[in-house]
């Protein structure tokens, strides 16, 4: 029955090794991705590379383009990214394959997560784990196997005993007196006040000196005022957008106007692929500077953009 026993957990500490070790799921190859993008399209991949070119968009900030290149072709795969990495360094890239803007059927990789390749901490840990379990269960088999059984005792002859002498008896103690029953006690109900929190600090608002007015569409009327180096434009979702419109036609992530402090310019970005962005009724297919009076239009809604 414990032979049994150890045989099942050595069963059940394997096929946990084994479930551990297939949890890994193998990176893409971006040969595949390159050579046939339709099958990927808007499809979560995971590939592994080396880096190799660095774009920041717009320049002098950290949000760009990067390529990775692995073993499957010379040819790299463009990686959109919220975050540049350093150049020569290997990745293990997470994301969604989309369509490049300004490129008909070449794929891109929208970036969700980035990590160096390797064995993730917690996973090493329960590997670990289970081996040291696997190798007690073995030892302990292997004892078990190699230890002689013992050879069985023959049974004596039983001889009657005798009967020892009867103990003599004495009356029990008399009981002691009962105690008091404890008083229990109340205790105050009121609760005891959580001290006072300190006064919020208040955050500065520095205005660029440019403003967003809604010209045209749902949230026609509403004014934003620029006031820090990103300004995110789109409908409400997972990305919290600075100026979020109430227009279906609108992407949730449809746009980014960036201000170069150096230059005192400000850019727009287009980041959608259904409704892309226009400017003065022309598609923007690159950053472009935009001055007082300039119209960016998105779906329904057209937005002026006023710099004092």
């Amino acid at each position: 029955m414990t032979k049994r026993c150890v045989l099942v957990g050595l069963s059940a500490v394997a096929l946990s090794m084994a479930a551990t070790t297939s949890a890994f799921a193998q990176s893409t190859w971006i040969l595949d991705i390159l050579t046939n993008p339709a099958r990927f399209w808007n499809t979560t991949v995971t590939v592994t590379g080396q880096v190799q070119a660095v774009i920041p968009n717009p320049a002098g900030t950290t949000r760009g383009t990067y390529t990775l290149l692995d073993d499957s072709c010379p040819n790299p795969l463009t990686i959109r990214t919220e975050d540049l990495p350093p150049i020569s360094r290997n990745f293990k890239v997470t994301g969604v394959i989309i369509q490049d803007p300004t490129a008909a059927n070449v794929p891109i990789m929208k970036e969700l997560s980035r990590t160096a390749p390797g064995m993730a901490s917690t996973t090493l840990y329960l590997l670990i784990g289970a081996g040291v379990v696997f190798l007690i269960l073995l030892i302990t088999f292997i004892v078990l196997l190699t230890k002689p059984r013992r050879a069985a005792v023959p049974a004596g002859t039983i001889r009657p005993q005798a009967r020892p002498a009867a103990a003599p008896t004495y009356a029990p103690p008399p009981p002691p007196p009962a105690a008091e029953p404890a008083k229990t006690m109340k205790m105050p109900t009121g609760a005891v006040p959580p001290p006072a929190a300190g006064p919020a600090k208040t955050q500065v608002f520095l205005s660029l000196g440019a403003d967003i007015v809604i010209d045209k569409g749902p949230d026609k009327g509403k004014e934003f005022t620029l006031h820090q180096q990103v300004t995110t434009i789109g409908r409400p979702g997972t990305r919290k957008n600075d100026i979020e419109l109430n227009d279906e036609t609108v992407s949730k992530e449809q746009a980014s106007i960036y201000f170069d402090n150096a230059k005192k310019q400000f850019t727009v970005a287009n980041e959608s692929t259904t409704n892309p962005t226009r400017i003065n009724g022309q598609p923007l297919t690159g950053p472009m500077v935009i001055e007082n009076g300039t119209l960016l239009e998105m779906g329904r809604t057209v937005l002026l953009f006023k710099k004092e």
